[in-house]
């Protein structure tokens, strides 16, 4: 899901259509900047937020309002915030991996129906 802000959104829209998500709430959106939130249920979601002109990229997934899983771009390098440890920045090779919207969908979508059994 590169390009624009519209892009990234329309994208977003088909991914909750086609997933186990109740909602997708567009929390914050301008030319700029996306934040969005993709809803299992009210307390567990998927919160993306995009901003292409500083070029930064937060993903979390978000539990009662923790964040229990996450992949952070900022400076020039991701991080990871790992299920076992979210508090954890981990900068590791593997926590450094590159993270598409899709597949921080796709990894949050195991966790939750895996990990969590919540879906």
């Amino acid at each position: 899901m590169k390009g624009s802000i519209e892009e990234i959104s329309i994208g977003l829209y088909n991914i909750a259509a086609s997933n186990a998500l109740i909602d997708l709430r567009i929390v914050e959106k301008t030319k700029s900047i996306l934040k969005a939130r993709l809803h299992f249920s009210e307390e567990l979601f998927m919160q993306i937020y995009e901003n292409i002109k500083r070029s930064k990229k937060s993903y979390a997934l978000i539990l009662n309002d923790r964040r229990i899983f996450g992949k952070d771009y900022l400076f020039g390098q991701w991080h990871r915030h790992p299920f076992e440890n979210p508090e954890e920045h981990d900068v590791s090779e593997s926590g450094k991996k590159s993270a598409t919207i899709e597949e921080f969908i796709t990894e949050s979508i195991y966790i939750v129906s895996e990990r969590l059994e919540a879906i």
